[in-house]
């Protein structure tokens, strides 16, 4: 039978454990955001995109094949842009749920990622990278951009939010 001093040692060990199991599962969560971010950024060029003009290839050995494509594979570049299109989007939605499904797991076991753009910079949660180049209208010592994302772990700080702050003479 455990005493209750070392029924308090383990559990304290056992959140220890915990804690950094969690602030090791944060840069996986941390490249889930940014491959989210680049995917939407390639989903939004590609429906800007549009065709180009058809000028004739300029190589040799892939003449006829370019030719053929030039002069009648329009529906086939449509296609294939159309097939890009959908191959973007299924890999952006793919990464988003597991993002997702990611942060709710560490959720379920305390972690709360917090806010930091557009409030006050608060130096005991974040940390200051530098002067922001936000919106001209962000007071001085307002937060303008989150480098990277700050997080709780069972209501205390596990990781303090790196950011940009507008300066006392404007981002």
């Amino acid at each position: 039978m455990t005493s209750p001093r070392e029924r308090a040692q383990q559990s304290a060990q056992l959140r220890q454990q915990q804690q950094s199991l969690v602030r090791d599962l944060l840069p996986v969560l941390d490249a889930l955001d940014r491959a989210e971010i680049h995917w939407r950024q390639v989903l939004a060029k590609q429906v800007a995109a549009k065709p180009g003009r058809r000028t004739l290839p300029k190589g040799l050995p892939n003449l006829l094949t370019q030719l053929r494509r030039w002069l009648g594979g329009g529906k086939g570049e449509q296609a294939e842009r159309e097939r890009a299109r959908a191959l973007a989007s299924s890999a952006g939605e793919g990464i988003s749920l597991i993002r997702t499904s990611l942060l709710e797991v560490l959720q379920a076991h305390g972690l709360e990622p917090f806010d930091s753009v557009g409030l006050p910079f608060d130096p005991e949660r974040m940390r200051a990278l530098g002067q922001g180049s936000g919106s001209s209208a962000a007071p001085p010592g307002q937060v303008v951009e989150e480098a990277l994302r700050g997080y709780l772990w069972q209501r205390s700080l596990l990781r303090e939010a790196q950011v940009l702050v507008a300066g006392p003479w404007g981002p």
